[in-house]
């Protein structure tokens, strides 16, 4: 049996009129604190999508014509991550860092003008809406059409082939020697800055830049960028935020039966159904009750009102149509940055210990005391580094030149309770009763290593 087919849809039902829908882009606010991930997310993100990716402070930019870094330069710096193609450049993404730093000042009696709070959102606006942004190269890495060629205008130190040394070049025929170079006059220095430099080189010799003036000095290479189609995310810790929400979202304790809360608490959950406030997001079909709750996050709740409070303006976040927040790492996610990734700090400490010939060992429970220290620091994952060396610093400089062969931490050495296990190569037995005796005594389980996990599947791919 088949169906009929309306003239104009695709045999998927898909109406093929929509194909000439023009699909604009919905920029993004990220909230969290810091050490979550915001910037990873965003660059695995590019990687994956194959665009060209640049991070951006937000904290140097200033309002146009005033000392500092202009709104332009982080155009500039997508243009850099794909070696000045503008085609890619104006399908990448832009992500801007610490951008709750550029908040408005609160009112105050200073007639000093806020350059590097609101001048800068403003700056922004028509940049995250989509315009054509001028970008000025003065580096002379391209030529002034947006492409790279063979010539961008680096100035080679040697004359050209035939010529001779620089004191023997003739005068051009017709030409006065005043009218070569810049200057007039040949440099000894740099015996090309003044015949050949940008813009002015010899005919015929493919020297002297593109005509722009690629180098110091010069007019530069001019790039006209449309970002229009140019994703813009930006995060931020906002710092202070979660109180402004919590004030609004908060039942009040006044009356009989009403819940009593500190000033400033942000960590109790509230019953946010019975306040009719939207859910942030609902339970899969997959989620059981069993499941482990999602910890309490006030940033899930964040309106466009709260931000307007903390200092951004309507205009600016009108065009930050997508809102969300990434929450603080848990233990068992701290303790998986630890050890899987590529760059993990424990396989950097194995490397490091192992140009001494020592090898590192840390007991799960360790990992364990490691991750609940960021947590209560609440430096997240950038806070790890810090608990690592200052846990390995007295190992790194003990096992050098020594007999010590084995580096143990358990879960009192990372507690700072004592100092670390060293063996030596005979001592390997006791190396691995250490580990195993810590980890028994304190029954720690940690989530299972990506060889685990595969091990796993291929077992119940083979009972299966």
């Amino acid at each position: 049996m088949s169906s009929a087919r309306t003239p104009g849809q695709s045999p998927l039902g898909f109406d093929a009129s929509l194909l000439d829908t023009q699909l604009d882009k919905s920029n993004v606010l990220l909230l969290g604190p810091t050490g979550s991930g915001k910037t990873l997310l965003a660059k695995t993100l590019a990687q994956i999508l194959d665009v060209p990716f640049s991070v951006s402070d937000a904290t140097p930019l200033t309002q146009a014509g005033y000392v500092g870094e202009d709104v332009e330069v982080v155009i500039q710096r997508l243009l850099q991550s794909c070696d000045y193609d503008v085609a890619r450049a104006e399908q990448g993404i832009v992500f801007i860092d610490e951008i709750d730093k550029i908040a408005r000042k609160p009112d105050s009696f200073s007639m000093s003008k806020d350059v590097s709070g609101e001048g800068v959102q403003q700056g922004l606006l028509r940049m995250l809406e989509g315009t054509i942004v001028t970008v000025t190269d003065k580096s002379g890495h391209g030529t002034s059409s947006g492409s790279s060629g063979p010539n961008t205008g680096s100035m080679s130190p040697f004359p050209p082939p035939g010529l001779g040394p620089m004191s023997h070049v003739p005068p051009l025929a017709g030409v006065a020697p005043s009218s070569i170079g810049g200057s007039g006059t040949l440099r000894r220095g740099n015996p090309l800055s003044g015949a050949f430099g940008p813009g002015n080189g010899m005919p015929g010799n493919g020297l002297g830049g593109n005509g722009n003036g690629g180098g110091s000095g010069g007019k530069g290479d001019v790039y006209h960028v449309d970002t229009s189609n140019i994703l813009f995310i930006l995060s931020g810790a906002f710092v202070g935020l979660d109180r402004l929400i919590m004030e609004r979202v908060a039942k009040a304790s006044i009356g009989f039966g009403n819940p009593v809360r500190r000033v400033g608490d942000t960590s109790t959950p509230v019953d946010l159904q019975a306040m009719n406030v939207p859910p942030v997001s609902f339970p899969s079909a997959s989620s059981t009750a069993e499941s482990e709750a999602a910890p309490f996050n006030p940033l899930d709740y964040t309106e466009p009102s709260d931000l307007i409070k903390f200092g951004l303006i309507p205009e600016f976040i009108g065009r930050l149509p997508v809102i969300t927040s990434v929450g603080a790492l848990s233990k068992d996610a701290l303790v998986r940055v630890l050890v899987e990734p590529k760059n993990a700090l424990v396989r950097q400490y194995e490397a490091l210990l192992g140009l001494s010939g020592a090898q590192l060992h840390i007991t799960r429970s360790a990992l364990l005391t490691i991750a609940q220290q960021a947590i209560e620091k609440q430096t997240g994952a950038r806070g790890l580094r810090r608990i690592m060396e200052n846990l390995l610093l007295e190992p790194m400089f003990d096992c050098p030149g020594t007999s010590i062969r084995y580096v143990v931490v358990d879960s009192e050495v990372a507690a700072f309770k004592k100092r670390p296990l060293y063996f030596s190569k005979i001592q390997e037995p006791d190396v691995e009763a250490a580990i195993w005796d810590d980890d028994r005594r304190h029954g720690e389980s940690l989530p299972p290593s990506p060889e685990e996990r595969a091990r796993a599947q291929q077992q119940g791919a083979v009972a299966g």
